[in-house]
């Protein structure tokens, strides 16, 4: 038999279903918010039994960690890999700023919790989801760092890298497809902002 049509095991089976079960609770966590869903709503939205849900996860607090895993890891790969792209530090930034976008905008549902409905989220875990916050905050934190001193109006990549996080993870509040700007404009524009304050001389 072709191994392409092999039937899929026992774990993959499994994997795909939990992965189908995140998504659908991100979905409904941004609906309803994280508060006023119950792990009952969320089984009815997978065709479930609440009792089968449990075969999957404890709580509906480890649903949220798995969410918020899953989200940080996409971000922390997109920056990753235009850290390994032969561009200048500049260039670099600019592409973050596209990708920083795309990603929490594929995924707006899941961001729109963890961004719009942070201060209610409970704490299973979160140490480990905040440890992954300051990797990406660090990672572009060093990509700011890597434009040439002579270039920089202000110095404080730190604070600079907060700045540049408040206001892409801003766009979750207001963004639709139907918006005048697409998502590449949008990054572009917020980028010569970026430019114009941070910089000597804007690109």
């Amino acid at each position: 038999m072709n191994k392409a049509s092999s039937p899929r095991t026992k774990e993959e089976r499994y994997e795909e279903r939990f992965e189908e079960l995140i998504a659908a609770a991100a979905t409904v966590f941004a609906a309803r918010g994280y508060a006023d869903t119950t792990i009952q709503a969320i089984a009815r939205e997978m065709n479930m039994t609440g009792a089968a849900l449990y075969y999957y996860v404890t709580s509906k607090d480890e649903l949220l960690y798995e969410i918020w895993k899953r989200a940080g890891a996409k971000l922390q790969a997109a920056i990753d890999e235009v850290r390994t792209e032969d561009l200048s530090a500049e260039e670099k930034l600019k592409l973050v700023f596209q990708r920083h976008l795309e990603v929490i905008i594929r995924d707006k549902p899941i961001f729109e919790v963890l961004i719009l409905q942070r201060s209610r989220l409970p704490e299973f875990r979160r140490e480990y989801l905040e440890e992954d916050e300051r990797r990406y905050q660090e990672s572009l934190t060093e990509l700011i760092e890597a434009i040439p001193a002579e270039r920089m109006r202000l110095p404080d990549s730190k604070v600079l890298a907060l700045g540049v996080l408040a206001l892409l993870n801003g766009v979750i509040r207001w963004y639709s497809p139907s918006e005048r700007l697409s998502l590449q404009e949008i990054s572009e524009l917020y980028f010569e902002m970026f430019a114009n304050g941070a910089l000597k001389s804007p690109l």
